[in-house]
């Protein structure tokens, strides 16, 4: 079985292990997700973001935080993260200390549980089609000028390497570079631990807010240099961690 679809059995079969203590909250995201005319976005955030929380909790899934000091006291932060795990983006719901969405690929956001949350939780799809992808980012170039928060993972896959990053997106940070907003990298150890053991891993995951680039530390830069400069940073954390 490839790596992704087990872990994404894994995944499930870890929330169905707990579903009698989460079954009261789960039946009302549902809800919410196909009435939302009838919640503000507050509502639906904060509650779905109860249920990560219970879910994580209840599975017994481990999460350290380290560098809460390094994130910028302004909204509109573009949040950017290696990639080990499709548990990665409820990593950063369940420790990031405000709101923020997430800029997903497309067949990411049809996942079970994931696909819930992302109904919810203020998201955006990356699809294939060319002409979507640059509306996309005009979109998420003015929601960050507006000071919404968004994370993003710049690899768009993981490789069964995790210590070594693969090549950040260029096209990742489009938006973050036509915003001008403050870029905030983030190292994710051993997250891949949880669905190589069998998510009953003893070793915590690790959440590394490291300090955050501003606009005047990549002002002059293209693209692929800003891809480039943040991978590098996160990269440096993750080596310090290679077994």
């Amino acid at each position: 079985m490839k790596k992704g679809k087990r872990s994404s059995n894994i995944l499930f079969k870890a929330i169905s292990k707990n579903f009698f203590k989460i079954l009261r909250y789960y039946p009302k995201m549902v809800y919410m997700a196909f009435h939302q005319n009838k919640y503000t976005q507050e509502e639906m955030y904060n509650y779905c973001l109860k249920l990560i929380k219970i879910a994580i909790d209840t599975c017994n899934f481990k999460i350290e935080i380290h560098g809460l000091e390094n994130i910028p006291e302004k909204d509109g932060i573009y949040v950017c993260s290696n990639h080990q795990e499709k548990f990665d983006p409820l990593s950063i719901w369940y420790t990031f200390p405000r709101k923020i969405g997430v800029i997903l690929n497309d067949d990411a956001t049809h996942r079970p549980f994931i696909r819930d949350v992302c109904r919810l939780i203020k998201s955006k799809k990356l699809k294939k089609d060319i002409h979507a992808v640059v509306q996309l980012y005009s979109e998420i170039t003015t929601e960050l000028k507006s000071g919404i928060n968004y994370m993003i993972f710049p690899e768009g896959f993981y490789e069964d390497n995790p210590h070594v990053l693969s090549e950040f997106h260029p096209g990742s940070f489009k938006s973050a570079q036509r915003a001008k907003c403050q870029i905030l990298p983030v190292a994710l150890i051993d997250s891949y631990n949880i669905f190589d053991k069998g998510y009953k891993t003893s070793r915590p995951i690790q959440v590394h807010y490291l300090p955050p680039i501003s606009p005047s530390e990549y002002d002059g830069m293209n693209t692929s240099q800003i891809a480039e400069m943040v991978k590098s940073r996160i990269q440096e954390r993750v080596s310090q961690f290679q077994k």
